[in-house]
């Protein structure tokens, strides 16, 4: 029987739960009624007046029912009123790319944040027990794959309760989000037919009827914190290593190499195959480590059922959370097939080799080399369309939360796909975007470009495009090859989405800027921001004898783990000035990601131009750092160590461009004077009391949007044109901030409306304040939630591009750049407000206005540049002595 006030499910409805999943009748005090019509054109005429209204709940079931009678349990609680079509449509993303935090967020028609939701695992499910959302046990990080569950029923239970929009989530018309990278949940056989019981289920929770014991055959897998698969990665290096050897020789025996060479030749081999090197959190050495672990139990225990046996499917956590929309197993998002190191992103299907090797447990010899058939059926089919509709949401959601019942669902992703699509970046010869995302505490720093062609390197993964058309750029969704032409053929340069996508990751980079906040900052943020800003770059004022900071903490130097400390050229315990540790580490974080950003933007230069021949042989940097064309012309920074200045100014000067903050999610109204790397102080992460949309979010979101514009009018419309439309249509409300008002008065259409892409009726309904007799929250969107409103910041727009005021962002002063203040004038880190010309050379009227939906933050020092430069080569050498244990 169903407990409606509390969630949960009594011991007989277990119990007919799983009579159902075997094909027996559960008992009758278990039935519940028939479900609700999953067709707007199935609701009857009369029922059309029911809508949604303040006074009715959008889930009655979440609040108590009527008293029990005397006899029994309470009976079953009403289901949610039948639905109509929303005037509105909203777009719901839900962000899982956190072990600690799982987040909502819900656009409207314009893509405008409208409300955001957020579950904390450690403090909102204390019964799991977990620290910092994981069990940490030496290297092993895992999570519950329960707890993943619980956290999303959580999440939409709160939406349901505490936004004061009670038809919020009826309103939403599709669904997409982001999981987990690298985390792996295995599935059990029977989770389809407990998705079924699900479904029939609306009063239960999902982590009632999806337990660990009957949903998962492996309750708590490694996480992206974990570090423990080390020894397979190293078999996959050697094993692939020895192979290329072997095939280069034609058949014969292979020569003498040594041990060394056979993985540097195995990185190689493998980033051809799948476009990354193996890692200790990649999919590949995971799955090899279950795979052993299960055979050494077998091993010690005797023939029986293995772990692997009593997995159904194996699923990334955003193709888990994807399913459980769906009420079935979902395909496999190909970005987030990509991170696990075991597809093709060429030939679009995994890679059978692989499969082989991992299935067989890492066994040398002809076993190794079998097609991976049945590993290949656990992961499951790979869909390259990353805006196609997978199919209505489940039931389940229509009669437990009040979602419509034709609410379709998009792709899932992981979270640097999702964070990559938080804005559309350039991709030409003339204009090359890059986004970098400097992640919180125990997270990942990773740098983004688009791709027009396979460029593979055991120094940064390439995946599939997470938001390419089926028709876009000459792809075969059928065999996912290439139909001949070449990319580009027959279109302007930068028009096609590109095919493919560059990650370049600097793992744990949150933890290493802690541990110098700790060490050297009295914890604070705002005075390492200050250290940061004060500190001459390289720590020195004269030309020579810079120092350097290197930060590894898994490891991967073999001669030390954590903080490496260099000096004239020879390592050091510490730096004669302490203070200037936490700058020398954020400049040693930039350098690293624009020595390997340098290396991609080389290879897709022609061997003939003029800046490779200038360049020597055995240049130590390997690209001409001082060529405008190895460097971006735009950085955009998402993420929550985004906000601190400090970081700002030294990745604009390290990469030569001009840095931006998206305006989505509220990131601009505090972005200048904001020292926080990971929240800080209270209220520094929120705007108006509600949590800052994260980038994974915005691009779910998006994608979400697209999916839903694509499947509503079946227009090729690529995802970069879309939100670029979509930007450009806030930009002009922005300017102009009694458009909303116009619109309303003239009936609700207007150009730079998007709801005319988003359904097919093309009336539009005004969703900002004082336009709309309408219950939506719409208005609340969160950049104006205590930020600037609409009228202010058109009014500093103005100001900015007609000259009369100071410019958004001031000009390098002395050894660092500068960032904006809140009312748009130039204010350097020492809080001195500038004018004129500053040490870049530029004049403030050269500064053009802000692109759509990005403020810019921080302009490059370009003499601070050319030092940056100069230190590179010596760089480069201390970070392949310490990788290869040398010092």
């Amino acid at each position: 029987m169903l407990q409606r006030d509390t969630g949960h499910v009594t011991c007989e409805a277990v119990a007919g739960k799983a009579m159902t999943a075997r094909g027996a009748s559960p008992p009758a005090s278990a039935s519940l009624p028939p479900p609700t019509s999953s067709r707007w054109e199935d609701v009857p005429d009369t029922m059309e007046h029911t809508l949604l209204s303040p006074t009715c709940p959008s889930a009655p079931h979440l609040h108590p029912s009527a008293p029990s009678s005397s006899i029994g349990s309470p009976s079953p609680a009403a289901l949610p009123p039948p639905l109509v079509p929303p005037s509105n449509p909203l777009f719901l993303s839900i962000d899982a790319s956190s072990v600690t935090t799982v987040r909502a967020c819900i656009l409207d028609h314009q893509l405008c944040v409208v409300w955001t939701e957020q579950v904390l695992v450690d403090t909102d499910l204390p019964e799991y027990g977990t620290r910092q959302g994981v069990y940490t046990q030496g290297d092993v990080v895992t999570c519950p794959s329960e707890a993943r569950l619980h956290a999303l029923d959580l999440l939409l239970e709160k939406l349901a309760r505490d936004c004061p929009d009670p038809t919020l989530l009826s309103r939403v018309v599709a669904v997409s989000g982001a999981g987990q990278p690298h985390t792996l949940h295995y599935l059990s056989h029977d989770f389809p037919d407990l998705l079924d019981v699900l479904a029939k289920t609306p009063h239960a929770r999902i982590s009632s009827v999806l337990t660990a014991a009957d949903a998962f055959s492996l309750a708590h897998p490694a996480t992206t914190g974990d570090s423990s698969a080390a020894p397979q990665v190293r078999e996959l290096e050697l094993h692939f290593g020895t192979r290329g050897t072997f095939d280069e020789t034609d058949g014969s025996a292979p020569p003498v190499v040594s041990v060394a060479q056979r993985i540097e030749r195995g990185r190689e081999a493998l980033a051809r195959r799948t476009g990354s090197r193996p890692t200790v959190r990649s999919g590949a050495a995971q799955l090899l480590r279950v795979v052993q672990t299960d055979m050494n139990l077998q091993g010690e225990n005797g023939p029986g059922v293995s772990g692997m046996d009593r997995t159904g499917r194996v699923v990334l956590e955003g193709g888990l959370l994807a399913s459980v929309f769906l009420g079935r197993y979902a395909p496999v998002d190909a970005a987030d097939a990509g991170s696990t190191g075991l597809f093709d992103p060429v030939r679009g299907e995994w890679d059978e080799d692989l499969l082989g090797f991992v299935d067989s447990g890492g066994t040398e010899g002809e076993t190794a080399m079998t097609s991976g058939q049945k590993l290949g059926t656990l992961l499951g089919e790979v869909e390259l369309d990353g805006g196609v509709e997978l199919g209505k949401i489940s039931p389940y959601f229509v009669q437990r939360f009040g979602f419509a019942p034709n609410c379709i669902v998009a792709p899932f992703s992981g979270a640097d796909p999702s964070a990559f699509l938080a804005y559309p970046l350039k991709h030409s010869s003339a204009q090359r975007d890059a986004l970098v995302s400097l992640s919180a505490v125990a997270e990942t720093d990773t740098l983004a470009v688009p791709l027009a062609r396979f460029v593979p390197s055991p120094e940064r993964s390439v995946v599939c495009h997470p938001a390419k058309g089926w028709w876009d750029g000459g792809r075969n969704p059928a065999s996912g090859k290439a139909d001949g032409r070449e990319w580009g053929h027959g279109l302007e340069d930068g028009e096609a989405t590109p095919d493919y996508v560059a990650f370049i990751s600097s793992h744990d980079a949150g933890i290493g800027r802690t541990l110098s906040r700790d060490m050297y900052a009295n914890g604070e943020w705002d005075v390492f921001a200050h250290l940061s800003a004060i500190v001459p770059h390289g720590g020195t004022i004269g030309l020579d004898d810079k120092c350097y900071s290197l930060f590894y903490p898994h490891g991967e130097a073999t001669s030390a783990q954590g903080l490496l400390r260099f000096a004239n050229g020879a390592r050091v315990p510490e730096f004669a000035d302490r203070k200037v540790n936490p700058r020398l580490l954020v400049e040693s974080q930039a350098m690293s990601l624009r020595v390997r950003l340098g290396h991609i933007y080389r290879a897709l230069l022609p061997e003939d131009g003029p800046s490779l021949t200038a360049l020597r042989k055995h240049d130590p940097v390997g690209f001409p750092s001082g060529s405008p064309s190895c460097s971006p012309t735009r950085l955009v920074l998402v993420g929550e160590a985004a906000q601190n200045p400090a970081l700002a100014s030294i990745f604009s000067s390290m990469l030569h461009s001009p840095a931006f903050l998206p305006l989505a999610g509220g990131l601009n109204s505090d972005a200048s004077g904001q020292s926080s790397c990971s929240g800080g102080t209270a209220g520094q992460g929120t705007i108006g009391g509600r949590q800052k949309a994260s980038a994974s979010a915005l691009g779910a979101g998006y994608k979400a949007a697209w999916a839903c514009a694509r499947a509503s009018q079946g227009e090729q419309i690529s995802f970069e044109t879309f939100l670029s439309r979509a930007l450009d249509a806030q930009a002009v409300e922005l300017d102009d901030p009694l458009l909303p008002e116009q619109t309303a008065a003239s009936g609700g259409k207007a150009a730079y409306s998007l709801a005319g892409a988003l359904h097919s009726s093309g009336e539009t309904t005004p969703s900002r304040p004082g336009t709309s007799a309408s219950t939506s929250v719409s208005g609340l969107s969160l950049p104006r939630l205590g930020g600037q409103s609409v009228a202010a910041h058109a009014a500093q727009q103005h100001q900015r591009r007609s000259g009369a005021a100071a410019t958004h962002a001031s000009h390098g002063r002395g050894m660092s750049g500068s960032l904006s203040s809140a009312d748009g004038s130039a204010q350097g880190y020492d809080g001195v407000k500038g004018t004129g010309e500053g040490a870049t050379g530029r004049s403030e009227e050269e500064l053009a206005p802000d692109p759509p939906g990005l403020t810019l933050v921080a302009v490059p020092d370009e003499d601070l540049g050319r030092y940056y430069d100069s230190m590179l080569p010596e760089f480069v050498r201390l970070e392949r002595a310490a990788l290869k244990g040398l010092v």
